[in-house]
């Protein structure tokens, strides 16, 4: 096994591009989570429904992310976090054209909230599994700490 270096995952092409995928999409996720906070926050000037429509974002991860990682490890990977990603960008459009047409009801981003927290109970998991799939055992341990971070 060659020496572990800072950077050693970095050589694999595909794991760049994933970490660069990886980067764009977590920025959207967090800048939409504050979005949303704030969304409902003028919608229903109650801390309580800002709360709940986080509450309703995470929940599906603590209940089905166990259940997405057994779902990742009898799938293809790519293919899942492919399609996964797609429902949160559908999702995240949803979201953006109920808002601009003046159409958006706090129901609404709650329950795109909750799906939106579904999703990503199985995307995380399988993208998580994916890297080991990237970058091999060699370079693992790196790929972990930089994905990570």
């Amino acid at each position: 096994m060659a020496p572990l270096t800072l950077l050693s995952a970095l050589r694999h092409r595909a794991f760049c591009l994933f970490l660069f995928g990886q980067f764009v999409s977590l920025c959207g996720t967090w800048i939409q989570t504050v979005a949303q906070g704030w969304l409902v926050l003028q919608l229903t000037d109650s801390a309580f429904a800002v709360g709940l429509v986080t509450t309703l974002g995470s929940l599906p991860i603590l209940l089905f992310t166990l259940y997405g990682g057994v779902v990742a490890d009898r799938t293809n990977k790519r293919r899942l976090v492919l399609v996964l990603q797609c429902g949160m960008l559908l999702e995240a459009l949803a979201l953006g054209i109920l808002t601009a047409t003046g159409s958006i009801r706090v129901e609404w981003v709650m329950g795109l909230a909750a799906f939106f927290g579904l999703l990503s109970a199985f995307e995380v998991p399988t993208r998580q599994a994916l890297v080991a799939e990237i970058v091999g055992r060699e370079d693992l341990m790196n790929a972990i700490a930089l994905s990570s971070s």
